[in-house]
This record gives structure tokens, C-alpha cells and sequence, in this order.
């Protein structure tokens, strides 16, 4: 696999819908600068799933739906959202993205804020499709200010060996076409159906 440099990327954002197989989409793209060298900023969304504390004691492989753990809560472009330390957040990034079936990319945080506490990591698989969903946690000990619309993560894109479509459909269903954060899709993981016919 080798790098996306920039020129790279904005040569497969031009391609034209007849050379649909090989193009990227990142829209909307607000600036040029969003391109640095060999990746591309994307942009902190304005829908955000906070995890909040319950009655429940555990959440994860187990019967209790995951939505209770979470409350929704939304900004507007522009408006501060405050991360306490050892919170954890879903959002979604503010730009839609299409990933060629021949394209990995892998997500982190731009430096000046893993420099605050701020980590965010991911890897996107080929043939994605929809905003990104980003787990956002406090690793300091102090509150970070963030603003929606501000660049948040880069965006390292890697070419690859085309990986066939049916693959991609089997591997990435729970996840693609989001256009709002997606919480943990945990319990659809077909290895539990077979764990769960083990005897105990």
C-alpha cells in the first residue's frame, strides 16, 4: 500500500461519475487548506451522543440496549461543545465521505489537539459510505473546548488492492451510509450467535 499525497487526493475528488469505481467523495471540502501534504482534515459535526451514567450496571454483550447509555444533544455550526476528562462522546463528522472499494484510510486526531488530551483513532474501509461516526475521549485532566465546524481529525488515505464489493457489503453493513453518530453495534456480531449456542 502507498500514501495519498494531496495531489493524489485532489485528482481522485475530480474524477468524473465516469470513473465512478475510483472516486472520491469528501463534501462538503470548505477550504483548500483541509489538504495537508498527505492527508485531509475533516471537520467536527454537530450531532453528539454523550454516554451518561444508568441504573444498568454493565452495557456491551448483554441484553440492556445500548441507546439508554447515551443521550443526544446538538449544536449548531459555530457553538462551543465542552469534553469533560474521562467522558465519552460519538459524533459525526460535518463532511459525507465515499471511499473507494479500492482505498483504506486510517483516522487520528490533528496534532495541536492529542497535544490537549483529545484522541481519536479509526480506520475507514474501503467502500464506505456516510459521515464518519468519532469517539471522542478527555484523556487530561482538564475540560476541552471544541467548536462544530472546526477541523478535528486527519485523514490518511492508503491505496490498495481492490477488495470485491460482496466483502464489503458482509464487513461493513452495521456501519455505512450513517449520516449521525451510530452507537456500538455490539450485539449483532454474528460470532455471539454461535458463542451463545455453546452450553454453559
Amino acid at each position: 500500500m502507498s500514501v495519498l499525497t494531496s495531489q493524489l487526493i485532489e485528482e481522485r475528488l475530480s474524477l468524473n461519475d465516469e470513473n465512478l469505481e475510483d472516486k472520491l467523495i469528501i463534501t462538503p471540502l470548505l477550504e483548500k487548506s483541509q489538504l495537508n501534504g498527505a492527508s485531509i482534515d475533516l471537520r467536527l459535526g454537530t450531532e453528539f451522543k454523550v454516554s451518561i451514567p444508568t441504573k444498568s450496571p454493565l452495557l456491551g454483550t448483554v441484553e440492556e440496549p445500548i441507546e439508554q447509555f447515551f443521550q443526544t444533544t446538538y449544536r449548531k455550526f459555530g457553538e462551543a461543545f465542552i469534553l469533560h476528562p474521562n467522558q465519552l462522546v460519538l459524533v459525526n463528522t460535518f463532511e459525507y465521505i465515499r471511499i473507494p472499494n479500492n482505498i483504506v484510510g486510517m483516522i487520528s486526531t490533528r496534532s495541536s489537539l492529542n497535544r490537549l488530551g483529545l484522541n481519536v483513532t479509526s480506520i475507514v474501509h474501503p467502500g464506505y459510505a456516510g459521515t464518519l461516526t468519532l469517539q471522542l475521549e478527555n484523556n487530561g485532566v482538564n475540560a476541552i473546548n471544541l467548536t462544530c465546524g472546526m477541523r478535528l481529525v486527519q485523514l490518511v488515505l492508503f491505496s490498495s488492492e481492490a477488495v470485491p464489493q460482496a466483502y464489503i457489503s458482509n464487513s461493513v453493513s452495521k456501519y455505512i451510509s450513517n449520516t449521525s453518530p451510530i452507537l456500538s453495534q455490539i450485539n449483532k456480531d454474528t460470532d455471539l450467535e454461535i458463542l451463545n449456542k455453546f452450553p454453559l
